[in-house]
């Protein structure tokens, strides 16, 4: 009896064993598992860390940019509105549209910024970050956004309605330029005029034949300025450029009325009248546009 009971003791106490070792092994396991868990959730909480400092990063860069953007925004926008430049001269065209590009392009990559704040902003809170102020700060920059967007606009219209009164400006000034060299073309004809005189130096037959002079009185007869002659037979000229009427005749007469001291007869050597000089013409032709030298 006491045999068999020896014999189960040792069986029992191989399984006792055998089962101290299984649980050792399976305690080590677990524990093995659980040191990978952990350093798997420390390298997937380093990772998050990391995107969460890279959105950051990225957002304070945004940001920066986008208030960067405003300000130079601004300083084109005084530009534009500024009419002249610093030489005191008009702003050129081309300048005034190179700032309106300026302006849409930075308006542009705003809008792109703020598109890359918000997609930022659905990381980070999916990632349980607070962006209450993010969120404030991006709705304050899209209010921005939109207002400057409706000063260009504005500012776009201004400058079309600007650009098209200098059109009629334009318009105007040729219309009135035209107008002028009219005026200017009708008022030196209109000089022309005033200053037109007419000479003949003749035979007195031939100018009694005429009708340029008559005979009056019975005794001295004096020659007068006749009233049917044509003015055909006088030449045409400006009383501004004549200044010497050639003659070349012993008995010339002036038969005109111009006042004395006007003009003088120039005697050659051989006592005839080699020409009649106009010494002050405005006087000269005051009484008569013409001029009528007789001589037989």
């Amino acid at each position: 009896m006491r045999r068999y009971e020896l014999q189960i003791f040792r069986k029992m106490k191989k399984y006792f064993v055998v089962a101290a070792a299984m649980l050792c092994v399976s305690t080590s396991c677990v524990r093995r598992q659980a040191v990978l868990e952990m350093a798997g959730q420390r390298d997937s909480l380093s990772m998050v860390v990391g995107q969460k400092d890279s959105l950051l990063e990225v957002v304070f860069e945004d940001i920066n940019a986008i208030l960067g953007n405003l300000s130079e925004i601004k300083m084109r926008e005084n530009l534009i509105t500024v009419p002249e430049d610093a030489e005191g001269g008009i702003r050129p065209v081309q300048q005034i549209n190179s700032d309106i590009a300026a302006i849409d392009r930075l308006l542009q990559e705003n809008r792109t910024k703020i598109a890359s704040l918000e997609n930022a902003a659905k990381q980070l809170r999916r990632a349980n970050v607070k962006i209450e102020a993010l969120e404030k700060t991006i709705v304050n920059l899209s209010d921005r956004l939109a207002e400057k967007t409706a000063e260009v606009e504005e500012l776009r219209d201004r400058l079309a309605e600007r650009e098209a009164q200098l059109a009629r400006l334009e318009t105007q000034v040729a219309e009135q330029d035209i107008e002028l060299k009219m005026l200017n073309g009708e008022n030196i004809r209109l000089e022309n005029r005033l200053n037109t005189v007419y000479y003949i130096v003749g035979e007195e037959k031939e100018l009694l034949d005429a009708q340029i002079i008559n005979k009056e009185g019975f005794i001295g007869r004096t020659l007068t300025v006749g009233r049917n002659g044509a003015l055909g037979s006088f030449t045409e000229t400006d009383s501004r450029l004549l200044s010497e009427v050639p003659v070349g005749r012993k008995r010339a007469t002036v038969v005109t009325s111009h006042p004395d001291g006007s003009y003088k007869l120039v005697m050659g050597e051989d006592k005839r009248v080699e020409s009649l000089v106009i010494i002050d013409p405005a006087r000269f032709w005051e009484s008569s546009r013409l001029l009528i030298i007789s001589y037989k």
